[in-house]
């Protein structure tokens, strides 16, 4: 949160962001008051921290929600008072949330909350729990934590302030000064999660201090500090304007609304009905709104989706996400399976803040460029387009500030038919080869006829998908693309890099100024591979669970920022490929080591033939002094055994690709797995390589070696967080959102296991070696809507982190847990 604050000038904030109606005449003065709130209170004279005061009436911070609470809601009732007829249901209240958590999962207890009184019930303590309270007075201000009804959260503290004093924003360094904006900005995330939301607004109280904040996807804006005891009309001008200011002007999206009955009743009729294999995820997201209706934790929403080739409006049912966005700068992506009120059928709906940007597609033109060029193994777009309500939604903070560095964002959907699995439930190593190639092919396809290269090869973007009996992987989330026309001219330094961390190729993460090609995406396959080979499957290292920490946090997940705030890291990539050996070994499935130790002998060969030299250029200096002690630890870990170099088959592999790569490639036998070809070729520069290594991997039908069900070995083993929020990288802490946490659904695998369907020869990889079919296929993407459109439960999330964007400072899609500054999807 630290880098995306920025403070504005209190008038300014107020005209910019929180405007009063025109003709306010606002005064708190008693003579100025209707004559039934004179005798109550519109100032904090009592507000003392004075040690040496007669009577210092702040000791613990209750005493200052004893305060607090009551002049605010004086305000909210003066309000209501003054207010045209129809506002009178809109009253807000303030509530005292400080001990009473949300349930028994999520124990985040915001100081005070301030909701609507038409939702009051989610809020509403147990009598016997209103008696602890002391003060009878106060009683009727407590209440339990509900994020999902709440308007916007409050924070008071009498020490460790956590953003400072005076009219320039200069944050405190403590230790507890950071926990503090930490525990501030999770509770805005929280509410950012759980609601459809534009924007929240947010206050924040020290001692005699106040400052508000508004919070969207680009930035927080904060007012400067100022003494709210001398000072009271500023403060309560701020909840007077806020509680006379429509939906819209409060930051709710008007394009959601709370489900009606009827929409209701309808999705209940079509639930009755078996789904199959995703019938407990549509289960899953519907089900807490009908089991507590008015007190849900994830209400039932209509949704209108515009859709930007038609023009027309859809309406769709959403509850609990299937993804819920961990992040409160960025892209903010939330997945739902959702229900199509017209057609009545479930689909999958996304929800983000795309870039305002020249360089990056909309994802539904993305879509329509990849179904107009006939791309296999991609999702099928419904509906999708840019979010109008009255007027299209865009982020404001960069507009208010003026701020060049500060790019837009536009809130945007996309409905897309499929909704699949998770690559992870994926049941033998054949099977994981096959889904990883049909994803393979429609990289190739959208690069080949479309010219889109993805650029954030995943895990978590690899689904398959059942379909009348068949079954296929297909490629999704396609967000991040690039067409090939952008990449013939790179743009200079970025900060922050497209992709999900854990896979960008290895050269990108050492040479971090590096620009985009098509290497890097089809490198990224390889590190899927050897991800789900090492968490999913019995190799040499579990024998010792240190090393096997230290391996995986070298490969996948090390991340350091430089000088100029440049990310690099995962070293261990970089010298096993320079090794030619993968570095572990397979215990129980020697086929599949095999063409782990085949697909890293290709890598091995595309970077022998790189120009060394050239590339220093795409990192500074300090890089290089702090990436050469990484490289002399790796070195030291390699010795110590923590890298098993594996024995091999003397046979290579086939070639039967297609005639133009059989000619290009020639089959080097080798007898270990860091055998080096000579000459090196570069190997990733087109598809033909690795596409032929894995079409021969999926050839032998006997090959049909069953991973253990249930077992993730990462989550068992290691003493690593491989939940990788999304946020911005700047400084060291990271945290993921409660509701993240709590709404990881269980393993797919295990859970839900439906008939397995067989291959599908059309519209996958076909498998005959004469079939010229992947020879088609272009190197780039994938569908971006299949993610969007394919189910994603938490496992997803848990398994691959997300992705990084181009220039863009604050909407980091996921990272490396200890280089998170804060939230961010």
């Amino acid at each position: 949160m630290d880098t995306s604050i920025y403070q504005e000038d209190l008038d300014e904030w107020f005209s910019k962001f929180l405007p009063g109606k025109d003709g306010e005449n606002l005064s708190f003065k008693r003579e100025d008051l209707p004559e039934e709130f004179r005798e109550k209170k519109f100032h904090f004279d009592e507000v003392k921290f004075d040690a040496n005061s007669d009577n210092p009436r702040i000791k613990l911070e209750k005493d200052l929600y004893h305060i607090l609470c009551p002049v605010i809601q004086n305000v909210f009732d003066l309000a209501a008072h003054r207010s045209t007829e129809e506002a009178p249901g809109d009253l807000l209240k303030i509530r005292d949330t400080s001990l009473w958590p949300e349930g028994s999962d999520n124990k985040l207890c915001p100081d005070l909350l301030v909701h609507r009184d038409s939702v009051s019930r989610p809020f509403e303590l147990e009598d016997a729990r209103k008696k602890t309270v002391t003060s009878k007075s106060h009683r009727k201000f407590v209440g339990r934590a509900a994020y999902s009804w709440s308007l916007l959260p409050g924070e008071a503290k009498i020490k460790d302030d956590g953003f400072g004093l005076g009219n320039q924003l200069n944050l405190p360094d403590t230790k507890a000064s950071r926990r503090t904006r930490g525990q501030f900005a999770e509770y805005i995330s929280e509410i950012l999660a759980r609601q459809h939301r534009q924007f929240t607004f947010a206050f924040y109280i020290y001692k005699n201090w106040a400052r508000f904040f508004i919070v969207d996807r680009v930035a927080s804006v904060t007012t400067p500090a100022f003494d709210y005891v001398k000072d009271p009309y500023t403060f309560l001008k701020f909840f007077y304007r806020l509680a006379q200011a429509d939906a819209s002007a409060q930051g709710y999206d008007p394009t959601v609304t709370l489900a009606s009955s009827t929409s209701i009743s309808t999705l209940k009729e079509h639930m009755i009905t078996n789904h199959g294999a995703i019938q407990p995820f549509i289960d899953d997201a519907m089900n807490d709104a009908f089991a507590h209706e008015s007190t849900s934790i994830w209400p039932l929403y209509e949704v209108q989706v515009h859709d930007e080739e038609s023009g027309n409006m859809s309406p769709f049912l959403i509850g609990k996400p299937r993804t819920p966005a961990a992040s409160m700068f960025g892209r903010a992506t939330k997945g739902y399976i959702a229900f199509d009120l017209v057609k009545h059928d479930f689909v999958w709906l996304k929800d983000a803040w795309r870039l305002d940007s020249p360089d990056s597609h909309p994802e539904w033109e993305v879509y329509k460029k990849l179904k107009d060029a006939d791309v296999k193994n991609t999702a099928t777009m419904r509906c999708g387009g840019d979010v109008h309500g009255h007027k299209l939604q865009c982020t404001l903070s960069q507009a208010k500030l003026s701020l060049a560095r500060l790019k837009p964002r536009i809130h945007c959907r996309l409905v897309i038919n499929e909704i699949g699995c998770p690559l992870e439930t994926y049941e033998t190593s054949s099977d994981l080869i096959f889904f990883v190639l049909c994803a393979f092919q429609a990289h190739e396809d959208a690069w080949v006829k479309a010219g889109a290269l993805h650029r954030d090869v995943s895990n978590n973007n690899i689904l398959i998908v059942y379909e009348n009996g068949e079954i296929r992987g297909i490629l999704i989330d396609w967000d991040l693309c690039k067409y090939a026309s952008q990449l013939t001219e790179p743009k200079a330094t970025h900060k922050n890099r497209s992709g999900t961390w854990q896979f960008i190729c290895a050269a990108r993460l050492r040479y971090p100024k590096k620009y985009s090609e098509l290497a890097d995406d089809i490198e990224s396959f390889v590190h899927v591979i050897n991800w789900c080979a090492l968490r999913y499957h019995q190799h040499s290292l579990l024998a010792d669970p240190e090393a096997f920490s230290i391996f995986i946090h070298q490969m996948f997940l090390s991340c350091s920022t430089s000088s100029d705030g440049l990310l690099y890291g995962c070293a261990g990539k970089w010298n096993t490929i320079m090794a030619g050996d993968p570095g572990f070994r397979l215990t129980s499935d020697e086929r599949f080591q095999n063409i782990i130790n085949e697909l890293m002998r290709l890598c091995n060969s595309h970077y022998r033939s790189l120009d060394l030299e050239e590339l220093e250029k795409f990192r500074s200096a300090d890089i290089n002094r702090e990436q050469e002690r990484i490289d002399s630890e790796a070195s030291a870990t390699d010795e110590a055994s923590i890298i098993v170099k594996p024995k091999r088959k003397t046979n290579a592999l086939k070639l039967s690709y297609g005639p133009e790569a059989k000619a290009k490639y020639k089959v080097v036998p080798s007898g270990v797995a860091n055998v080096n070809p000579e000459p090196p070729v570069r190997t990733l520069d087109e598809h033909a390589y690795i596409g032929q290594a894995l079409l021969d991997a999926i050839e032998p039908e006997d090959w049909k070696c069953k991973r253990i069900p249930g077992i993730d070995y990462f989550n068992k083993m290691l003493d690593v967080n491989l939940t990788i929020g999304r946020g911005t990288i700047a400084g060291t802490q990271s945290f993921t959102t409660s509701s993240q946490k709590r709404n990881r659904p269980p393993q797919v695998s295990g859970s839900v296991k439906p008939k397995k369907p067989r291959r599908s020869p059309t519209g996958a990889t076909s498998v005959d070696a004469s079939t010229s079919e992947l020879a088609d296929l272009p190197e780039e993407e994938e569908d971006v809507s299949a993610r969007s459109a394919s189910l994603q439960p938490p496992e997803i999330v848990a398994a691959g982190g997300s992705s990084l964007e181009d220039d863009d400072e604050a909407g980091v899609k996921s990272v490396p847990i200890a280089k998170l500054h804060d939230v961010a999807d």
